[in-house]
């Protein structure tokens, strides 16, 4: 749930939604994302810095494409589950999962620049284990980029055991159970 033109993020009153207190004070509202969303999901993307692009993508982009935005946001919040942040009514980051292999699920999350330290990652995080959990996931599955020293510092201090990739990636494996 993304918005960096100043527009207020509009969480629609249907949704679930899960509020977190952050490491950093205040609040994150926790929401799981529709199709609709797509315009943030847009609009967070071009907030990202080059530096956050590539430390998330692993590549310079400079935007998403059509079949990205439509990847991205076309969700089954079973198989493909992917819950937004949003603090102050402004958006603060994505948390995904994708299950890929029957009790294991690739797992990736995207916080804006401003909110990186502050605990919406690991709010993102805690709430995509508990839906994992419930729906039967036993783990999730991390690939992160050497570039990204933050996430794997993050990732080593939490105990998650870390191994380089035959791609050149680091692995880590988050038990859920």
């Amino acid at each position: 749930m993304y918005d960096n033109r100043g527009v207020r993020v509009e969480i629609p009153p249907d949704r679930p939604r899960v509020e977190m207190p952050l490491l950093s004070g205040g609040t994150v509202v926790l929401v799981p994302l529709a199709p609709v969303d797509r315009h943030y999901i847009e609009a967070g993307f071009d907030e990202l810095s080059p530096e956050s692009r590539y430390s998330r993508f692993g590549v310079g982009m400079e935007s998403l494409s059509n079949s990205e935005l439509e990847y991205l946001t076309n969700v089954d919040q079973r198989h493909h589950v992917s819950w937004g942040a949003v603090i102050d009514d402004k958006g603060a980051g994505v948390g995904r999962y994708i299950v890929v292999d029957g009790d294991e699920a690739d797992v990736a999350i995207t916080v804006l620049d401003r909110y990186q330290g502050s605990g919406v990652g690991t709010a993102l995080l805690l709430a995509l284990a508990a839906v994992a959990a419930a729906d039967g996931l036993r783990s999730f599955r991390v690939d992160v980029t050497p570039a990204n020293r933050r996430v794997i510092e993050w990732l080593a201090q939490s105990g998650v055991p870390l191994e380089d990739g035959d791609d050149g990636l680091i692995r880590g494996n988050i038990p859920l159970q």
